[in-house]
């Protein structure tokens, strides 16, 4: 029996390792040739973060080919360098979360200490390793978009191919999937019911969100629904930063539902802030480029919303016991009346 449990065990854990998890990391890709279109092996790459510093390496094979895998979304700068070329340096690459970037880097014949720089960023704007439709809504966006509500379900909606399901008001249809062919990750993980409702908080903490991308049609094989939507959170960076924001609601600032008499009544605040950067203990602890932190804090509060009502109400007559008006086409039916209980 004991050995029958382990078998299962090491089953168990190999069934888990090949199980495909969701990921919030980009790629970079391509190829380094010389100017003659000929392959560069054992040239070196490396990418450094903008934003926290952090570096990653690569070397091309023998077709000149090399990958980057496992980078964190943001901006880099990549610099490609091989014996008997100038050094070729692309600035301002920007990576969304589950990107595949391409980025192909033609060296140039000189001498090592010389530098070729290039601006990658328009040169990477569209994905050519995969077919899927995308769009990615920065923090930037999320904050200065004019919508009413701070709801990760009301930026989807201005995406291309989006729409709203028909029976359930907070879960969205990707190129005319299903309801239930979609998920939201949160940091790689589902916050997604089997139904296609959310059931966790976290996808309306706006402050927190570093980007929100969708894609749909054409997923990779790790998302299997029709439409994935991917959000990252923020992270500390090299520098400090802070916000303080009170997302205020009155009915001046509202307009009027074209059936409703008057605006809808009721004020909210959502007074808010964050606050990241690196982990620095002064004279024991330097973590630029290495550790960071981020702490946000999101509430709500404020008055009742006015609800329109238009409820029926019993006409005079009829509260006098008067239902003649509803004969002989109606049919009044008084109910028996109950039997007293016996004494006890």
């Amino acid at each position: 029996m004991r050995h029958a449990s382990l078998l299962a065990a090491i089953q168990f854990v190999a069934f888990v390792g090949v199980i495909n998890a969701q990921t919030t990391f980009a790629t970079i890709t391509g190829s380094v040739t010389d100017p003659s279109g000929l392959a560069i092996p054992a040239a070196h790459i490396t990418a450094v973060q903008a934003e926290s510093g952090y570096k990653y390496e690569a070397q091309t094979n023998e077709a000149g080919v090399y990958t980057l895998p496992n980078l964190l979304a943001g901006t880099y700068r990549v610099t490609v360098n091989a014996a008997g070329f100038k050094d070729a340096d692309v600035k301002d690459v920007e990576l969304a979360s589950r990107d595949v970037r391409r980025l192909d880097v033609t060296m140039q014949i000189g001498q090592v200490a010389t530098t070729v720089e290039v601006s990658g960023g328009g040169a990477t704007l569209v994905e050519t390793e995969t077919a899927r439709i995308s769009q990615t809504r920065t923090a930037d966006d999320m904050e200065r978009l004019p919508l009413n509500t701070r709801s990760l379900t009301s930026f989807l909606s201005l995406s291309p191919g989006v729409g709203t399901a028909s029976t359930v008001t907070s879960t969205r249809r990707y190129a005319g999937s299903r309801r239930n062919e979609s998920d939201i990750s949160v940091d790689g993980v589902s916050t997604t019911a089997s139904n296609g409702t959310q059931i966790s908080p976290l996808t309306n903490y706006i402050e927190s969100f570093s980007e929100a991308r969708v894609d749909m049609a054409n997923n990779t094989a790790e998302n299997a629904p029709i439409g994935e939507v991917t959000v990252v959170s923020k992270s500390g960076t090299n520098e400090l930063h802070g916000s303080a924001f009170d997302y205020y609601v009155t009915p001046m600032f509202r307009a009027r539902d074209p059936f409703a008499p008057q605006r809808a009544s009721g004020i909210s605040h959502r007074p808010g802030g964050a606050i990241g950067g690196p982990v620095v203990l002064p004279h024991l602890y330097n973590g630029h480029n290495k550790t960071f932190f981020y702490f946000s804090y999101e509430t709500s509060q404020g008055s009742i919303t006015q609800q329109l009502l238009n409820p029926g109400v019993p006409l005079a007559p009829w509260r006098t016991g008067d239902f003649s008006a509803l004969l002989p086409t109606t049919v009044i039916r008084i109910p028996p009346q109950a039997s007293p209980s016996p004494a006890t």
